[in-house]
């Protein structure tokens, strides 16, 4: 009977002490602590995020630059000319800021015929229309500068793509 009664004193003294006792005495963190580590984790998981964050703006950078590098360069030696130099001529409007002209015609089934062969090669093309009965044909029109260069690097490499070929500015 009376390791009965030390039994229910000892469950009874145990009822009454704290949880961050007992796990103290059983050597696991207290709930202060276990709240510290969970915080400490959230602040590394932030940390980590904002410089995964940090790297990807990075890279975006760097590929940003590299792609204007090779805007520049498909683009060397390429004439611009603005559609305000040759307002007097054009009589139709224009898809985007830069238009690469491939050609101009006096026969439209001549520049529709080119029309279709660039955009079964994948590319956007366009018909425009000079004041004086003409034709022209654009191609990998862009707002973008760095968008044209890449395009046009890639339309050098085909066959219907002149030498002459030259961007047109519509400002």
């Amino acid at each position: 009977m009376k390791a009965l009664h030390i039994l229910a004193l000892a469950m009874a003294l145990c009822a009454s002490v704290s949880c961050d006792f007992m796990r103290t005495v059983a050597g696991r963190p207290t709930s202060a602590q276990l709240q510290q580590m969970q915080l400490e984790k959230q602040e590394r998981e932030a940390r980590a995020k904002q410089e995964a964050e940090v790297r990807a703006e990075q890279e975006r950078r760097r590929a940003y630059l590299a792609d204007s590098l090779l805007a520049v360069q498909a683009l060397e030696g390429i004439d611009f000319i603005n559609r305000s130099d040759l307002n007097a001529r054009i009589s139709s409007d224009l898809p985007a800021r830069f238009n690469v002209v491939l050609g101009a015609f006096s026969s439209a089934d001549n520049a529709q015929r080119l029309v279709s062969q660039v955009k079964d090669a994948g590319y956007d093309a366009y018909a425009y229309q000079y004041r004086n009965g003409k034709m022209g044909v654009v191609a990998c029109s862009s707002d973008s500068f760095v968008s044209l260069g890449k395009s046009f690097a890639k339309l050098r490499e085909e066959t219907f793509c002149p030498d002459e070929a030259w961007v047109l500015v519509n400002e």
